[in-house]
């Protein structure tokens, strides 16, 4: 069976809904892109970054989307699930790099701060070609 998780039983408070409603704008429109010229829209200038991918701050993340952009021309994501809890929003990301990759499950997580990403987790998972089970990765 597959599903879109949703992890908070109760409703999203106003603040909750408008987080993950940014945050998923800023994928749309600035991370599924690498387009680097948005970042002072989406990321507080004081941003802290926990990736293994990515230096620090708005410049670390810039050269990211520049590197990524220039390695994977092809890349397609996809939001397979999304949450948020207080100043958390957290989502499950499929990445394929280019035609025949399986993949990598992602898990984004993201705290905000004054409207804007103030600091960013990251799981990184490869998906195989063949998995012991017949559930999916998502």
């Amino acid at each position: 069976m597959r599903r879109n998780w949703r992890l908070k039983l109760m409703p999203h408070s106003p603040q909750e809904q408008h987080n993950l409603d940014f945050c998923t704008r800023m994928y749309k429109e600035m991370l599924f892109t690498f387009d680097a010229s948005r970042v002072d829209e989406f990321i507080h200038p004081d941003y802290i970054q926990h990736s293994t991918a990515a230096s620090e701050g708005r410049e670390g993340l810039r050269a990211f989307f520049a590197d990524r952009a220039d390695r994977f021309p092809d890349v397609k994501m996809a939001i397979k699930g999304a949450f948020a809890d207080g100043d958390y929003t957290i989502f499950q990301i499929h990445t394929i790099r280019h035609d025949g990759d399986p993949g990598m499950a992602i898990v984004d997580i993201f705290r905000m701060e004054e409207g804007r990403v103030r600091e960013h987790w990251e799981v990184l998972q490869e998906i195989p070609a063949k998995l012991p089970h017949n559930n999916g990765i998502y």
